[in-house]
């Protein structure tokens, strides 16, 4: 079974990951689980998220298992300029350049933006200021998408407002789901109607 590793940072934006946390447990009602799901920090000392929420990581940085890996998650958080957060950013940057996925928001992007990643790839942010104010070494200006979430190649990046849409851009990555779960998923967390709900486990139901 494959690995998302969901890197966790003090001040992390609990909410951000809530789609696609919600997603992931579609894993169970399809009855086929294709990826687990792993917390990871520069250390196993706790971290307290934005919201509140104490997270003790599962595992370190320097546990990350590249062959195990099926995509990173950095979620926003008001911390990201630390230079403590540095690993990551090279780790991202590794399986950019391997082929692994690597899904970031919000203020996540600040991070690629500084290590230069951002300069190279289709992307969206917070905003365009809030990259070009916040980080000196941003100078992809022309690559920049004033939409909720963005996804090039094997990079997919969103605003703090683009949770959902970068969570169906992730399981669409994966192929964690089939199209037809992925839309009604989607159709149904943005709308509420009951009929995509309907489809959503229809189609679940057909794929086991």
């Amino acid at each position: 079974m494959k690995k998302i590793y969901m890197y966790v940072l003090d001040t992390m934006a609990d909410w951000e990951n809530g789609y696609l946390l919600q997603g992931l447990t579609l894993q169970r009602m399809s009855g086929e689980f294709k990826y687990e799901l792993q917390t990871v920090s520069i250390s196993k000392k706790p971290i307290k998220t934005s919201g509140g929420i104490t997270i003790v990581p599962d595992i370190t940085i320097d546990e990350i298992n590249d062959e195990q890996a099926g995509a990173l998650l950095l979620i926003g958080a008001d911390t990201w300029s630390e230079k403590v957060n540095q690993q990551i950013i090279e780790v991202a940057h590794s399986f950019l350049k391997k082929g692994i996925l690597v899904a970031a928001i919000c203020g996540a992007t600040l991070g690629l933006a500084d290590a230069k990643i951002l300069n190279s790839y289709y992307h969206t942010s917070n905003a365009l200021f809030f990259l070009k104010g916040q980080s000196k070494k941003y100078q992809g200006e022309k690559y920049y998408k004033d939409v909720p979430a963005v996804m090039d190649r094997n990079l997919i990046t969103a605003s703090s407002a683009g949770s959902l849409l970068w969570a169906k851009y992730i399981f669409e990555s994966l192929k964690l789901y089939s199209y037809e779960t992925t839309e009604a998923w989607y159709n149904y967390f943005s709308s509420g109607k009951v009929e995509y709900f309907e489809e959503m486990i229809a189609s679940l139901s057909a794929s086991t």
